[in-house]
């Protein structure tokens, strides 16, 4: 166990190493995380499902967009598209990176699958007895934690207490050394806090929808919005008030996105308002004030009954709202219980793990949809 543990320490500078050197492309959409960096397209290219001309065409990516280079084959190149599907490009369209990257390329992946093979290794025998999770407040609103950490505890014998915060708050803490391990739902930060050397063996764990919601009379007419950023041009032009979380939690960044993307800037205007609180409380204060907001499904379905609003927009894909469980790295704080943190996310992606996450549910409704892989 010594052994391995100098050989996982070594690793993990490593596997730093060249994420620094790589330039660690922190802005993925990807599901996998990035190996090569971040480049754009040349002209409008093909995507193909696999590496050949006489591979299907999934998309066309228009000329200038961005995306993430995740691996190579032949002159081939596996990229995400920004919403988030995986696929190829040929070389000769991309540029914006160093394709003499590939060598290192092949390294950081040999590294990574040594890494990997020693994560799952746990030491039952030296389970730390207390935990800290700093998780975001959807999974504790939604009362899920109060099932799942209860059935954790009961096999591994390990006390966990729970942090409930924005996703941001929950990924600085990690930051600090001041969690054991973290569930969130940020996927570009998430990929941003393993790059830069904080957390290892990043696993999905499950999926809802992000949801616009409203007064029941829709007075911004959101309802008839085709997509989400229509939906947010629709309160802006309106002024209706909208209700914000304001703490850099997942949702709050995926609303920030939105406003993005629609390129409005609320902050500025007399409708906007941010509170700094929890989804729970952010949803209650929305009701009061009469006020859209964006919510995860997953605490909306545990709350409907409890407000006098609806559902105004759902659907869009820009709205998929995934959660991931992350370990904080033993090489950078050695003091954090890593081998029961290793614990709890087996746990979670486990079968027994998946399980209690699809069978929870409020009002009849499915919160979350178990998604380890």
């Amino acid at each position: 166990m010594r052994k391995n543990s100098k050989i996982f320490a070594t690793i993990l500078v490593l596997v730093f190493a060249f994420s620094v050197m790589l330039g660690a492309a922190t802005a993925a959409y990807a599901d996998n995380a990035p190996l090569a960096g971040l480049a754009r397209t040349t002209v409008n290219a093909y995507f193909r499902k696999g590496p050949g001309v006489d591979q299907d065409i999934l998309d066309v990516i228009k000329k200038g967009t961005e995306v993430v280079v995740l691996g190579k084959v032949g002159n081939w190149y596996k990229i995400s598209h920004p919403d988030k599907r995986v696929g190829y490009v040929t070389g000769k369209y991309l540029e914006g990176f160093d394709k003499g990257i590939d060598k290192l390329v092949e390294e950081k992946i040999k590294l990574e699958e040594q890494l990997k093979s020693l994560e799952t290794k746990i030491d039952l025998s030296k389970l730390e007895k207390n935990i800290v999770l700093a998780t975001t407040t959807s999974t504790q609103d939604t009362g899920l934690l109060d099932t799942l950490v209860p059935a954790f505890s009961k096999k591994y014998g390990v006390n966990v207490k729970v942090i409930a915060v924005g996703t941001g708050e929950a990924i600085e803490m990690g930051k600090r050394g001041d969690a054991d391990v973290i569930l969130v739902h940020s996927r570009k930060s998430e990929d941003a806090f393993v790059a830069e050397g904080f957390g290892v063996n990043r696993r999905d764990v499950m999926y809802n929808f992000f949801l616009l919601v409203g007064p029941k009379d829709d007075p911004a007419k959101v309802s008839e919005a085709k997509d989400a950023v229509s939906a947010m041009k629709a309160i802006a032009d309106n002024g209706s008030t909208f209700i914000s979380r304001g703490d850099e939690s997942g949702t709050h960044k995926k609303e920030k996105d939105l406003w993005k993307l629609a390129n409005i800037d609320p902050k500025a205007q007399k409708w906007y308002m941010e509170v700094g609180q929890g989804m729970g409380a952010t949803l209650t204060m929305a009701n009061e004030q009469g006020a859209y907001t964006l919510v995860d499904s997953g605490t909306w379905y545990a709350y409907q009954d409890k407000v006098n609003m609806k559902i105004v927009l759902q659907g869009d894909k820009a709205l998929f709202n995934p959660y991931g469980v992350i370990a904080i790295n033993p090489a950078k704080y050695p003091n954090i219980g890593y081998n029961s943190a290793m614990a709890f996310v087996e746990f979670i992606t486990s079968q027994e793990g998946q399980t209690i996450i699809k069978e929870y549910k409020k009002n009849g409704y499915q919160l979350f949809v178990p998604d380890a892989k």
